[in-house]
């Protein structure tokens, strides 16, 4: 009889064992789902929100961050889901910011400066790539114009209110002359080649692939006259006059832009291939045109010069019938950069 209470024992031993083991494990399990469940509601509830934007890129290797952005994915762990409408230029690009057919878009200081006489609501969040070459000077050898000042009495092809122009008048400054002294003919930044063909121009000032392509094409033909860092050329990130939202918008561009630029200047052989692949362009013009280039996020006092300095110019030749100098510092808006990059901000607040 003992035999079998001492057997009862042992069973009922291992039972209550069992019991508290089974509840001490359905303890943890349900701590851990609880756990689970309440991670996945914070997550859902502190995940920035996806905003779709739309922004006009302009088709040029200057726009180097965006494509390097569309392709690494840098803008997939931002809050924004971003959409290329791409354009011939930046001029382009601002018209389709203006009509509200894009929330964003890509445009020079000099775009920006002669719209700014305008009185246009828009601001710049950033600039991201700079050059000290992008514009150029091109004539035919046999027109005989060796200096700046042979230009006198010419014909010369520009794209009106564009860094073209802009650049063509420091030139002539250089020599004393004005536009006056020269004969200018305006044409579309893809025409400006045509006109020169057609012996309409005797030169012409076009931006990048546009004098490149003129080298491809007619080679020996032309010449191109060395004006490296007589005119810094910046591209900037611009909105119409941002609210709070558009503002939280612009800093997740910019925070994507960040992250490609960063692998830029990591992968430079690889950033190259991107933009050749995305521009159908050739190894060739990707080398003649990538030492000029600074990739860099910013938003300082030489921005604000440039705007004004090519604003005042615009009034002083009689450009445009404005007469009067806008407040430029209202076409800067910092907030966006100040979030992401606040040392790489450099205007007075």
């Amino acid at each position: 009889m003992f035999l079998y209470l001492e057997n009862d024992f042992i069973w009922y031993y291992l039972f209550i064992l069992i019991k508290k083991s089974l509840i001490f494990y359905a303890i943890i399990l349900l701590t851990l789902t609880c756990a689970a469940l309440l991670y996945s509601h914070l997550q859902a509830r502190w995940q920035q929100p996806k905003y779709k934007v739309t922004i006009a890129v302009s088709k040029t290797p200057l726009s180097t961050p965006f494509y390097v952005a569309k392709v690494i994915g840098a803008f997939d762990d931002t809050c924004v889901s971003v959409k290329f409408v791409e354009v011939d230029g930046g001029q382009r690009a601002f018209a389709k910011v203006m009509n509200g057919e894009v929330d964003f878009g890509t445009s020079s200081d000099s775009v920006m400066a002669f719209q700014s006489l305008a009185s246009k609501s828009f601001v710049s969040h950033a600039m991201f790539v700079q050059s000290d070459n992008d514009v150029k000077l091109i004539t035919r050898p046999s027109a005989q114009i060796n200096s700046f000042i042979d230009l006198k009495g010419k014909r010369i092809g520009v794209t009106k209110r564009t860094a073209s122009e802009y650049f063509l008048s420091m030139l002539l400054a250089l020599e004393g002359l004005t536009t006056e002294d020269v004969e200018l003919v305006h044409f579309k930044p893809e025409q400006l080649i045509n006109g020169f063909i057609d012996n309409k121009i005797d030169a012409f000032v076009p931006w990048e692939p546009f004098a490149f392509h003129s080298v491809q094409l007619l080679n020996k033909q032309i010449k191109i006259h060395d004006s490296k860092s007589l005119n810094t050329l910046s591209f900037n990130l611009i909105s119409q006059t941002a609210d709070t939202l558009l503002v939280d918008k612009a800093k997740c561009i910019i925070q994507g832009l960040n992250t490609a630029i960063n692998y830029i200047t990591l992968h430079p052989a690889k950033a190259k291939q991107i933009v050749i692949n995305e521009l159908q362009l050739s190894a060739e013009f990707i080398d003649w045109v990538w030492p000029d280039y600074i990739f860099k996020l910013g938003l300082n006092q030489s921005l604000i010069l440039s705007i004004k300095s090519q604003a005042i110019w615009a009034i002083d030749t009689h450009m445009s019938h404005f007469t009067e100098m806008p407040h430029v510092e209202n076409f800067i808006d910092s907030r966006a950069m100040l979030q992401v990059m606040p040392e790489a901000v450099n205007i007075p607040l």
